[in-house]
This record gives structure tokens, C-alpha cells and sequence, in this order.
């Protein structure tokens, strides 16, 4: 299989690292002493890897796996430990001020910009899930609050077998953040999602397949050729059926049937016409 780093040699000492595996980028969160936390600047860096490989038409999935045995426990210890010392922390100053060092990817506002913002760290999410290339989060250890937010945020799950998954919220007197409460309950329900924000322990590989939070699970050591393989599928689809359905699927959401059904005759107006559904159209009507 094809392999290319698209950094140099100082590779190791970036928060992501990002390979390239034929049409897939697998983009490895490397900050493995601090559990692939969201601080330093693993959320910029992630970001930048996931724009720029959706604007690159030769790119057909994107893939994240953690470096070491967590994928991402979300929110630094540091953080916590300032709760903690502290008796709370303002969370816009530390948000937008980066105090704990690094760069989010976070906006430069003003303080009084700060104290009007109603999105903060949700600009993470809307950006994620304006990537219209399928994503793949491979789960290959424990996962936590925000990090638990950033595998829902993509398209497909596959998990480790020693992956853990626990939402800790509510545990630490906080409210679910980075589209969480919105993302759980489309996934596994509304009773589930309520269920598993208001439990204590995490859950493992396997009650996270049984109940819908991931597609599979595999052993460790294959998590990552499993999550290519299922990459690698999308490269024998037209690209632009691919990006419609996953458009498609998220303006769902929020849409009456009508307008679902106003795009739906859009694009395949659209689609009909173009020579690279007709090549598909044909190689498919030729394997029957």
C-alpha cells in the first residue's frame, strides 16, 4: 500500500501527522503524552488537514487515529487541574487567549467580541462538518468529553477492541459541548444518549457496536488497514455521488420533506448529465 508523509523530517513533534495511504489521508493525532488532548495545537493543525484534503479532488476519505492508546480524551488535564485549583476558569479567556500555550484555531477577537460570541469552540464542529469527503474516526483506545465529540463528528466509526468511550460530562459538573448533544441522540437515540451522558463509567468496544456508536470493531492491531479498507471503498464511487448523499443526509436534519425533495431533483438533474456518472452508470450495468 502506497504510503507518503506530507511533512518533513520534524514530523514527530507535531501535534498531526498526516500521511498519505493512495487516495485516503490519515491524519494522526500526536500528542500521546497528554492523551491526544484538543490542546497545543492538535484542533488547528486537524482542521488545516481535513480543508485541505477536502480540496483536493485525488483525496477519497479522510481517516484519524491517536498515536499511543488513547485516540482523544478531549479537554488537557491541565485544564481540569485549573477547575480544580482555581474554583473555575473563565472559559472565554482560556478559549480565546490559548493561556495553557498553542493554537486552537480559534478566531482573534476582541475581549469585547469574546463576551458576544455564542459559538466558541463550536466553530470546530461546523467546520468538520462542512468537509464533504467521507470521514473516518479509528477509535484505538480510550475517548473522552470533547474527544468522544470528535469521533461523532465523523461519517464512520470503526473501533478498537481495547477502545473505551466515555462521555465524563456531566461527571465533572460541565454540560456536553462540540455538537455532542446534538450528534449522540441522531446516532443512538434519544433514550441512549440521555443514558449514556448521565452514567459514570464509560462503555467498551463492544456495547458501543450494540447499541450504534460505531460500525465495527476489530483487534488492535488491525484497526488501521481496517479503517483503509473501508477508505478505500469510497474510491470506487463517483466522488460527486459521494459528497451529494453526505450533503444530503446532513441538510436532512433540519429540513421538511419538500426541501429535501427540491434538492434531491436538483441534483439529480444535475447528476444525469455528467460524463463521470455515466462512466458509473455503465461499469455497474456491466457487472450485473
Amino acid at each position: 500500500m502506497a504510503t507518503e508523509k506530507q511533512q518533513g523530517s520534524a514530523d514527530d513533534r507535531r501535534d498531526v501527522l498526516v500521511e498519505r495511504h493512495n487516495t485516503t489521508i490519515v491524519a494522526r493525532l500526536n500528542r500521546p503524552q497528554h492523551g491526544n488532548s484538543v490542546q497545543g495545537t492538535l484542533m488547528r493543525d486537524l482542521l488545516d488537514a481535513f480543508e485541505t484534503a477536502d480540496g483536493d479532488d485525488s483525496v477519497r476519505a479522510i481517516v484519524t487515529i491517536g498515536e499511543g492508546s488513547t485516540y482523544c480524551v478531549g479537554a488537557d488535564r491541565d485544564v481540569l487541574g485549573r477547575v480544580t485549583s482555581e474554583g473555575g476558569i473563565d472559559f472565554q479567556e482560556l478559549g480565546y487567549q490559548g493561556d495553557l500555550g498553542g493554537d486552537w484555531g480559534m478566531p482573534a477577537l476582541s475581549a469585547v467580541q469574546r463576551r458576544s460570541d455564542t459559538l466558541g469552540f463550536g466553530r470546530w464542529v461546523t467546520r468538520i462538518l462542512d468537509v464533504s469527503t467521507p470521514t473516518i474516526a479509528a477509535i484505538n483506545g480510550g475517548t473522552a468529553g470533547g474527544g468522544l465529540a470528535l469521533a461523532l463528528l465523523h461519517d464512520i466509526r470503526i473501533a478498537s477492541r481495547t477502545a473505551k468511550f466515555a462521555p465524563v460530562f456531566v461527571a465533572l459538573g460541565v454540560s456536553p459541548e462540540l455538537g455532542v448533544s446534538w450528534l449522540l441522540p441522531r446516532i443512538v437515540g434519544w433514550p441512549k444518549a440521555f443514558d449514556l451522558l448521565t452514567r459514570v463509567r464509560p462503555i467498551d468496544a463492544d456495547e458501543a457496536l450494540e447499541i450504534g456508536l460505531v460500525e465495527a470493531v476489530v483487534e488492535p492491531h488491525e484497526l488501521l488497514d481496517a479503517a483503509l479498507a473501508r477508505a478505500a471503498h469510497f474510491a470506487q464511487l463517483p466522488k460527486v455521488s459521494v459528497r451529494m448523499v453526505k450533503r444530503l443526509l446532513r441538510q436532512s436534519t433540519e429540513s421538511t420533506l419538500q426541501t429535501q425533495l427540491e434538492r434531491e431533483w436538483h441534483n439529480q438533474t444535475n447528476l444525469f448529465s455528467s460524463p463521470e456518472i455515466g462512466a458509473a452508470a455503465k461499469a455497474y450495468l456491466d457487472r450485473l
